[in-house]
């Protein structure tokens, strides 16, 4: 159970790979906000029942958070949303493919790092 809670924790990294356009999709905010905040108080309950990998569940919100934070950082410094560059190798999309792989690695550590240490 603790490696399907592990996995499902890190559901945002999958639907940025997969499917971002919803992720800022303003008619699904609301459907993520009230999932994530689910999911971070189940993740918080599991983990004080000290069932194995429960406190992954908290991981979702925070990831929501800092994609947010680095697409609205992204459109206010560019001038425009963020282009997937998963499976393009389009020199000209350079500063989509940094954003792309800092998000990746803050989305990914940052948040293990924080639940996994009992910091949040």
């Amino acid at each position: 159970m603790g490696f399907f809670l592990v996995v499902f924790g890190q559901i945002i990294l999958y639907i940025f790979l997969f499917n971002r356009k919803i992720l800022v999709d303003k008619k699904y905010q609301f459907i993520f906000l009230f999932a994530c905040i689910v999911l971070f108080v189940l993740g918080y309950i599991l983990q004080n029942a000290n069932v194995k990998g429960g406190e992954a569940l908290k991981i979702p919100l925070l990831q929501w958070g800092i994609y947010r934070i680095f697409y609205y950082s992204f459109v206010k410094m560019y001038k425009r949303e963020p282009k997937d560059t998963f499976w393009t190798m389009d020199k000209t999309l350079m500063v989509d493919g940094v954003f792309n792989a800092l998000f990746w690695f803050i989305a990914f550590i940052l948040p293990v790092i924080l639940v996994f240490t009992n910091k949040i």
